[in-house]
């Protein structure tokens, strides 16, 4: 094959396909019960329908409809009509160890018959929708960290952010912190908790069904070059099927594909606890996993893929954790990544455009997760049969290659 053409192999996006494995389904034949172990179990099952009634109740009693921001109606002037509550999401995301942020609640109301000066946070229609939700950061740490009040709301299919509109909360439920010199500056060792909202039109919330919220990392010293930790991505269900789609969403490493609805992944192959570690002098590399996920780009971003031609796509995301033990800091940005394919065949380079953007330095006693992602021609996928994943060399901001320009190499599981 000459290079031309392997370079056009390699640049294009290929898949696998997956085939499984048939279960035993012989079951041995359960034994019957005493007569004790009988009411036992009757007991057992009526107090597990009353507790499961108990729930029910007291759930029904928790979401009882109110509005958890009574300051819209006042600020629109309109009718406020609950659409939908969730009181315990349970999306939290650390930053540190002792720096997390969590999302305690949020709900979408319907507003209409508002003002006509409240109209323009709807795009002049006469009726739209609000987002509103309670967060929590709670800062363990012992430094005081900052946050700029940075948050984004995307559409399902990547083409449109959701305007947000603090001035929807009442300056009083702001997340801040009254007690510090900036309004960016939480201090050490304490919780805050406060709401932020964002105005849809009609049109938009009728095509939102699992929008994806993200939240600004942090920083410190009032320094944003310190960057504290990553961004906090979270996916936010509009409805009961919203919920289900991002259950499974949960499930998928967080590439781009994912936090930035590039594309929908549906994996079909994975190996999430290999745990294999290497080490470059000092530098620890482990090998935590692989996702390979059938891929097809969203709507906004079909164009970005069309070199890739029209018969579907793969993704290998593979995630690595990077310690560095070594007194050499290096750069994050610069660290060498790719796939060679059954050992002579040829080399493809990974996609940083679908992975989180690392910046900065690991620094001597830094530890970080890396994502890697390499994308195949589904149609093309089944001729592979080996995967090596190279890490390496290391180098420094100037792009000097460190540690003797050593390298690590992890063989890669593959199903077809």
């Amino acid at each position: 094959m000459n290079v031309k053409k392997f370079v056009m192999l390699m640049m294009a996006v290929l898949l696998l396909g997956a085939c499984g494995s048939k279960a035993d389904d012989k079951k041995e034949k359960a034994k019957p019960a005493s007569t004790e172990e009988k009411a036992d179990d009757k007991k057992t099952v009526e107090a597990d329908a009353e507790q499961k009634d108990e729930e029910k109740k007291s759930a029904k009693k928790e979401d009882d409809g109110s509005e958890l921001n009574s300051y819209i109606k006042e600020k629109t002037g309109g009718d406020v009509k609950v659409v939908y509550t969730n009181k315990n999401p349970g999306l939290k995301h650390a930053y540190s160890e002792d720096v997390t942020i969590e999302i305690d609640e949020y709900q979408i109301v319907h507003v209409s018959n508002m003002n006509e000066s409240a109209k323009t946070d709807f795009d002049d229609e006469n009726e739209g929708y609000v987002l509103t939700y309670k967060m929590t950061l709670d800062n363990k740490a012992d430094e005081d960290v900052y946050y700029a009040g940075g948050v984004s709301l995307l559409s399902d299919d990547g083409g449109e952010y959701i305007i947000p509109r603090q001035h929807f909360v009442d300056r009083d439920e702001w997340l801040k912190d009254d007690s510090t010199e900036h309004a960016s500056q939480y201090s050490k060792g304490k919780s805050f908790t406060g709401m932020n909202a964002h105005s849809m039109t009609k049109a938009q919330f009728e095509k939102l069904t699992t929008p994806t919220l993200k939240i600004d990392s942090l920083f410190l010293d009032d320094d944003v070059s310190k960057k504290l930790g990553e961004d906090a991505v979270f996916k936010l269900p509009f409805n009961e099927g919203g919920a289900k789609k991002a259950e499974t969403t949960a499930e998928l490493y967080q590439d781009k594909m994912v936090t930035d609805n590039i594309a929908d992944k549906e994996i079909f192959f994975q190996k999430t606890d290999m745990k294999e570690t290497k080490e470059i002098d000092g530098v620890k590399i482990t090998l935590d996993g692989v996702q390979y996920a059938n891929v097809t780009p969203t709507d906004a971003h079909a164009d970005r893929f069309t070199n890739f031609g029209d018969g579907g796509l793969v993704a290998l995301t593979v995630k690595t954790t990077i310690e560095n033990g070594s007194e050499t800091p290096f750069d994050k940005f610069l660290i060498d990544r790719k796939l060679i394919i059954d050992d002579d065949r040829g080399t493809m380079f990974n996609q940083g455009m679908l992975e989180p953007s690392y910046s900065g330095t690991f620094n001597p006693g830094d530890k970080d997760e890396i994502l890697t992602v390499f994308l195949f021609r589904k149609d093309e996928f089944d001729i592979f049969k080996k995967f090596e994943l190279q890490i390496g060399p290391l180098k420094d901001e100037n792009a000097k290659a460190l540690f003797k320009e050593k390298s690590v190499s992890f063989d890669l599981p593959v199903k077809k």
